[in-house]
């Protein structure tokens, strides 16, 4: 990415300052990159709760030719907010740049992972300040999870049943993982399946007769 950095630098310094120049653009100006292969619908109400709370205070990057480059969930977060203008940063660079600095934003995000303990501090802390801790973009389940007191795992949803046939020999045991885990995992069930002769057509007993296998779990 040297290149496209290098190019960036060179073409978004306020001439006056050096600095990086924040414009306000009319929302209706940006050019929404429909080839985008980040999925993140379900993460525009979080996005549009944070920026009810705080204001929308991060920019949304676009090339020379307003099509955004990073913040595709902000700008539809504006939309469903009814934003008429939001802070834009534009960068130049070739088409070939904008999609591949487009990709490494958002797969340079997923790398981070949270300090469990100190997260936890920090939700309290600001819980009890009055902060709105769902407006930080964390899901109800999350915040119980991460606010619940340390000791034995709660169990109830683990052992929710999805009703099913008298004569079905199955149960369903809802398990969560994280979300950028979720191919990789499916990936590893498939393999270790196809390693232990395990050819299941419907893909919660495949994955059920791993759990089993890697558990030692006898039915």
């Amino acid at each position: 990415m040297r290149c496209v950095l290098g190019r960036a630098r060179a073409g978004i310094r306020d001439k006056g300052t050096g600095v990086l120049e924040i414009r306000e653009m009319e929302l209706s100006k940006l050019r929404h990159w429909e080839d985008n292969p980040r999925l993140n619908d379900q993460a525009v109400g979080a996005v549009a709760r944070s920026i009810r709370t705080f204001g929308s205070n991060v920019p949304i990057l676009c090339d020379q030719n307003l099509t955004i480059i990073a913040g595709h969930t902000r700008w539809k977060a504006a939309k469903e907010l009814g934003l008429k203008a939001v802070p834009v940063i534009v960068l130049e660079m070739t088409d070939a740049q904008r999609r591949a600095f487009s990709l490494a934003d958002n797969k340079t995000a997923e790398i981070a992972e949270w300090d469990s303990p100190k997260l936890r501090d920090l939700l309290e802390e600001l819980g009890a300040k009055d902060i709105n801790l769902p407006d930080l973009g964390f899901s109800d389940g999350e915040l119980a999870a991460l606010l619940a007191a340390q000791g034995e795992p709660d169990w109830s949803e683990f052992d929710q049943r999805v009703p099913a046939p008298e004569n079905d020999a199955y149960a369903l045991v809802p398990v969560k993982v994280r979300r950028q885990a979720k191919e990789p995992i499916q990936t590893a069930i498939r393999t270790y399946a196809a390693e232990i002769g395990v050819h299941e057509k419907d893909t919660a007993v495949l994955a059920g007769e791993v759990v089993q296998k890697l558990l030692k779990v006898e039915a």
